[in-house]
């Protein structure tokens, strides 16, 4: 009984084999378009032609796109070989070049090498056993004068002095005889011009940035006296004398001045009793606040909390070993001129040329501040953890910025894939666009910009170029007028390659529309801003491969005419003691292999203004503000031809309305 039940209740698979014509033709479901009444004449015929007109310009245009990729295929990438190898004594770690072109400068296991570049050989190598530079940074601060900021394997943050084959160290930011009790130095770095230096340190948990002033006026005086001395002694009158010559390393330093202490903004809970407690150390209103000052209490936040994970439980991760693993937040620093946003300064004489504006923002926070660089008076008090002067709060917290050499321009970009381009001079942003919206940008470059600080007879600038790269490893340009609304240029799309990620992307200098490519698998390529397409590929000689192409090890010269990469032997015979005693250097000439000679574009830095009172400054502003006033009618005319245009719009709609209104009570009466 139970198998004919089972039986009887068998459900037979559809099939269309059994149908009739007739059933078939009146079986809607087949296609679904015959749920709806067909148009009638004359619309069908036109709903035709429209569908065969898409469907041959969608076969033209994937013609077109198949013939445009099979030629890209068939031109061939030259490859360009290195011109030389350079042999350097010791592991090359890191590499940064000097402003002035004369030098670069290499980062050992044991010291500091410096590199030569009229003739690319070592010039000066100075070993130090206990210290083994990861990341270095150069500053030219006169004529054969240079500062270095150098980070070591073991955290500490070494500020040296290096003229005409001598080395000095001036200090040890965060040097201890305790080591439980050091420090740990994570950046180091410096200003153009080598003013002021910014220390980011870390200790029991916590991490702040130290802005120091560099007396560097000073420096060159007590140099000058060493020198002098040195001269003395090796002189011809006491030269039969045995003197011993003075070391460098004794010369006694005037220690750079602390300017100001800053630590990220965390909005803690509340500590006043009463909202009139917490009014009264309230800002004077001058700026947006951080919210350290709110009457929010910890039942309120844990409550808000509850509610927020139990709204949006399916989208919140279960997985808590990212929390307990995340990293401390690091700053992200920059230097800033004198400018409108923060115009501090310009009338101290002390003050003219040299950067007013401190700019930091912590990883994931929204906000980015702005501090004031002021020199002080003789019986002035510093305020070491001052309040930020200007607050910059954001849609989405920040991943990566980058400022224009003059900085007057300033990119950020958000983890929503949005840019956001800031004329730091004027004070207004010039055009925010959204880049990627599947990806976060992990790095932005500058590669053109005419916004520089304007002088007394400057006509005005407003077009910039900024390159932008992504975790996914697509690669976009954007391209920015303060008039007009912005373009994005996909210059590479994402890479889906297993092992050909973006390790590095790097603009050439002096060239206008050429950038740098590494891939985590070795290869560099030369590539064009205005297309994407490849100039060349950098191999190196067999058997050497590129170091650590994860993080590789490269630097080009001031000119951009060459490209010194470090490379590893693959096949060798050598202990790895003698692998690390010697490094090897790859020199590229750019301009050897492919006419780059045409594109590259000298670019000349804007200085900053020089006007010393608000008279000049003011007059300066007026005049500015009168040149935009025919742009503005021009706008104000455009919103008014459209508004009119609409309201046409408005009026024929109302008039239809009410004729087919009318229509339908006559035919009712008739």
């Amino acid at each position: 009984m139970a198998s004919n039940y089972f039986k009887y209740l068998a459900v037979p698979t559809p099939s269309e084999h059994n149908w009739s014509g007739n059933d078939e033709n009146d079986y809607y479901l087949q296609d679904p378009e015959q749920l709806f009444d067909e148009l009638p004449q004359p619309f069908r015929m036109i709903d035709k032609l429209i569908g065969r007109i898409i469907e041959n310009a969608c076969e033209v245009i994937e013609k077109r796109e198949g013939e445009r990729e099979a030629e890209r295929l068939k031109k061939k990438i030259p490859l360009c070989e290195s011109s030389e190898e350079i042999q350097v004594s010791g592991n090359v770690n890191c590499l940064a070049s000097s402003a002035d072109g004369n030098y670069i400068f290499a980062g050992l296991s044991e010291g500091v090498a410096v590199l030569s570049m009229e003739d690319h050989t070592v010039k000066n190598v100075w070993k130090t056993e206990d210290i083994e530079f990861v990341a270095l940074q150069v500053k030219s601060v006169g004529s054969q004068l240079y500062l270095l900021a150098g980070v070591d394997d073991m955290g500490l943050a070494h500020l040296l002095f290096y003229y005409s084959d001598i080395f000095s160290s001036i200090k040890v930011f965060n040097a201890s005889e305790n080591i439980s009790e050091r420090n740990a130095c994570s950046k180091f770095e410096l200003s153009d011009g080598g003013d002021y230096a910014g220390v980011t340190l870390e200790a029991k948990g916590e991490t702040w940035l130290e802005v120091y002033r560099l007396m560097k006026d000073n420096w060159v005086q007590e140099l000058d006296q060493f020198t002098k001395l040195l001269e003395l002694i090796e002189s011809s009158e006491i030269s039969n004398k045995q003197v011993s010559l003075p070391n460098p390393q004794d010369i006694k330093w005037t220690p750079p001045s602390l300017v100001m202490k800053v630590r990220p903004k965390q909005i803690t809970d509340c500590i006043w009793k009463n909202p009139f407690d917490a009014l009264q150390k309230l800002d004077d209103g001058s700026i947006i606040g951080t919210g350290q000052n709110h009457v929010i209490t910890t039942q309120q936040w844990n409550g808000e909390k509850r509610i927020f994970e139990d709204m949006y439980e399916t989208y919140l991760s279960k997985d808590t070993t990212e929390q307990s693993e995340e990293k401390q937040s690091q700053p992200t620093i920059h230097f800033l001129n004198l400018g409108r946003l923060l115009p501090v300064g310009l009338e101290q004489k002390t003050q003219v040329g040299l950067p007013n504006d401190l700019c930091v923002w912590w990883n994931g926070s929204h906000v980015l501040f702005h501090y004031i660089l002021k020199i002080p008076g003789v019986k002035e008090k510093i305020d070491v953890e001052p309040k930020a002067n200007i607050v910059w709060p954001n849609a989405s917290p920040i991943t990566c910025s980058a400022v224009e050499t003059c900085a007057s321009l300033l990119a950020i970009s958000l983890t929503d894939g949005t840019v956001t381009l800031w004329d730091l001079y004027m004070g207004l942003p010039i055009s925010v666009l959204a880049v990627s919206v599947d990806s976060a940008i992990r790095s932005l470059h500058i590669l053109e910009s005419s916004y520089c600080v304007p002088s007394a007879s400057s006509n005005g600038h407003s077009n910039a170029q900024v390159l932008a790269t992504c975790k996914s490893g697509a690669v976009y340009l954007i391209t920015a007028n303060a008039h007009t609304e912005g373009t994005i240029t996909a210059l590479k799309k994402r890479n889906e390659a297993p092992g050909k990620a973006i390790s590095a992307v790097a603009p050439v200098p002096q060239l206008s529309s050429q950038f740098l490519l590494i891939l985590t698998d070795g290869t560099v390529s030369l590539l064009d801003s205005k297309d994407g397409d490849a100039l060349c590929h950098y191999v190196l000689p067999f058997p050497h491969t590129v170091a650590f192409p994860w993080k590789p090890v490269f630097a080009f010269d001031r000119d951009g005419s060459f490209l010194f990469i470090k490379g590893d032997n693959k096949i060798s015979n050598q202990t790895p003691d003698q692998e690390e005693s010697n490094s090897s250097l790859f020199a590229f000439s750019l301009l050897s292999f492919y006419p780059l000679d045409k594109c590259t574009k000298m670019k000349e830095l804007p200085q900053p203004p020089t006007q010393t009172t608000w008279e000049q400054r003011c007059e300066q502003f007026l005049q500015e503000r009168l040149k935009s006033v025919m742009r503005r009618n021009e706008e104000m005319t455009k919103c008014w031809h459209q508004l009119q245009h609409h309201a046409m719009l408005i009026r024929q709609g109302e008039g239809f309305k009410e004729d087919s209104t009318t229509n339908r009570m006559l035919n009712k009466s008739t």
